[in-house]
């Protein structure tokens, strides 16, 4: 007899139709300058041509997938990662060696020595 296994529900998206809501925002967020655009009566070619690369980015971030996840989380955590400051910090240090909490990782002190195992 195979038992039931619960899974939580609240973590699927929910969708209209085939979209998601990220998508669907993504989607909205691609039509508003054609819409503003085409509110302005500009010509038609003209606004198709000058809103193309919108369209383009916006739909690959709706659609796009990197490694195994969608395309605007994995952007949004590369640009937070870019971002972020590259310090280590240790738990201990502002009661250990009081103003040495923050040492820096990629120092041009670390960067002159090159790794014993990568000499050729």
């Amino acid at each position: 007899m195979e038992a039931e296994v619960p899974q939580p529900i609240s973590n699927l998206p929910s969708r209209w139709g085939s979209f998601t809501g990220p998508q669907l925002s993504w989607l909205a967020a691609a039509s508003v300058p054609p819409y503003i655009c085409l509110r302005l009566h500009l010509a038609v070619a003209l606004t198709l041509i000058g809103c193309a690369p919108w369209i383009a980015a916006t739909t690959a971030l709706a659609f796009g997938r990197r490694e195994g996840r969608r395309l605007d989380a994995f952007a949004g955590d590369w640009l937070q990662f870019q971002l972020q400051p590259k310090l280590l910090r240790h738990p201990d240090g502002a009661r250990l060696v009081p103003g040495a909490e923050f040492h820096p990782v990629d120092g041009a002190q670390a960067r002159s020595r090159s790794l014993p195992w990568s000499t050729p």
